[in-house]
């Protein structure tokens, strides 16, 4: 058994609206198709967001192409599940990751019934080998719910199917403790206590910074920078042979943060000399970096005195950087990159909606009513159109209605929801 498992290439990303970093994310996945191909793996796992939109244009696509056909010309498959960033728009039912599979060129791992024997979701799987490959795309604040499913369905199957030697489990969510802020979805180790029965290796996707737990649970991240937060987490991915699992580290686009305290500088030109200062430190690297300048402290002066394009001159001049980004904040504190702990703000957001809800004739839905709307509000953030948003609604309206056995009194039941 030889295999690798990735996730989070976030294919057409624009990011900055540069054209580098839209070629960056393609050499990324282009890296790591090479080392499965010179690896000589048996096949490749991508558990999620292999594009960073689901309607992609003909460029994303070309990359896909071009880099998945290097593994087909081997004869090596890619088995892939769908992230929150490349579902299908349920109105077209299909994406492009269903076109891809329709062009050979990957295998798309969907939830499939198998009526005769009780099996909602699990009845698409693949074996390669005495390995069974099985796959769960992202299902949001549903997946908590759908576990004890999940592994009872892996059961039944293969009790129908025979037992396979190892059984592989892709699925699309973060769990509690890796990111400062809470997301939507995210499962504590105990929650997934119930599949370690079934599954000996639990291919995560989501969560852009490397994680394992247990011998058992794998999450790579991403191997390209999707978010700065990200800056100095480990990401990449798992080379697995023979049971054992080897992280291999991405190589990204190199970063440069820099936090300046400005607190007792007396004039703008001594404010221009400490970041200069403070950038002089940094030898100019062969790849150019991405840069991004924090300048914080109560100001003795103006902030609009100060010239952004002064900054990033200073930067040019001395790192040579692809991108720079100056941000100017006048408080006692700097902004903080700590990761410890959730956020103050992420706390007060969901104790005021769980306020309103517990107030409302929604109350004995709460926990669910809750997690749908701040899932609603991620979904729009990130710039999912509305009416995604509303078809997330009704599918979370079904999933809790039928957990509720059918009691109906939801704020997201069809028709309740103006989306336009």
């Amino acid at each position: 058994m030889n295999f690798v498992h990735a996730s989070d290439f976030h294919l057409g990303y624009v990011q900055y609206g540069l054209p580098e970093r839209f070629r960056d994310f393609a050499r990324a996945f282009d890296r790591v198709v090479d080392y499965t191909i010179q690896s000589d793996a048996e096949f490749l796992l991508i558990a999620g967001d292999l594009f960073h939109k689901r309607n992609i244009n003909a460029p994303t696509y070309l990359q896909a192409f071009k880099i998945l056909t290097k593994l087909a010309d081997r004869g090596i498959p890619v088995y892939v599940i769908e992230g929150n960033h490349d579902l299908a728009y349920q109105r077209d039912m299909n994406g492009w990751l269903h076109i891809l599979d329709a062009q050979g060129l990957l295998r798309l791992i969907k939830l499939k019934p198998m009526p005769e024997c009780g099996v909602k979701l699990m009845g698409d799987f693949v074996d390669v080998g005495g390995v069974r490959i099985f796959g769960v795309k992202y299902l949001g604040s549903q997946t908590r719910n759908a576990v004890p499913d999940i592994a009872r369905e892996i059961e039944t199957v293969n009790e129908i199917s025979g037992k396979p030697d190892y059984t592989i489990l892709m699925m699309h969510f973060g769990m509690e403790g890796i990111l400062s802020t809470s997301g939507i979805g995210e499962l504590s180790y105990n929650s997934l206590v119930p599949l370690r029965d079934s599954v000996d290796y639990l291919a995560l996707g989501h969560y852009h910074i490397q994680y394992d737990r247990d011998g058992w649970i794998f999450n790579g991240g991403s191997c390209e920078m999707v978010s700065m937060s990200e800056h100095n987490k480990p990401k990449g991915f798992y080379h697995v042979v023979d049971g054992k699992a080897s992280f291999q580290k991405a190589t990204p686009r190199p970063v440069e943060r820099f936090g300046i305290d400005a607190s007792g500088t007396q004039s703008i030109s001594d404010l221009y000399s400490s970041i200069r200062s403070a950038v002089d430190g940094i030898s100019r690297r062969d790849t150019k970096p991405l840069v991004e300048i924090s300048v914080h402290g109560e100001l003795l002066f103006s902030r609009t005195d100060i010239s952004i394009e002064k900054i990033r001159e200073i930067v040019s001049s001395i790192l040579d950087p692809l991108w720079t980004n100056v941000k100017i904040t006048d408080t006692k504190e700097p902004l903080s990159y700590s990761t410890d702990g959730p956020t103050r703000r992420d706390v007060i957001e969901r104790s005021v909606i769980e306020e309103v809800v517990k107030g409302s004739q929604y109350r004995s839905h709460t926990n669910d009513v809750v997690d749908t709307i701040i899932e609603a509000k991620q979904l729009a953030i990130t710039g999912v159109d509305s009416q995604s948003i509303f078809y997330r609604l009704q599918e979370s309206y079904n999933a809790v209605k039928r957990k509720h056995k059918g009691q109906a009194d939801l704020p997201f039941e069809r028709g309740c929801a103006d989306v336009d």
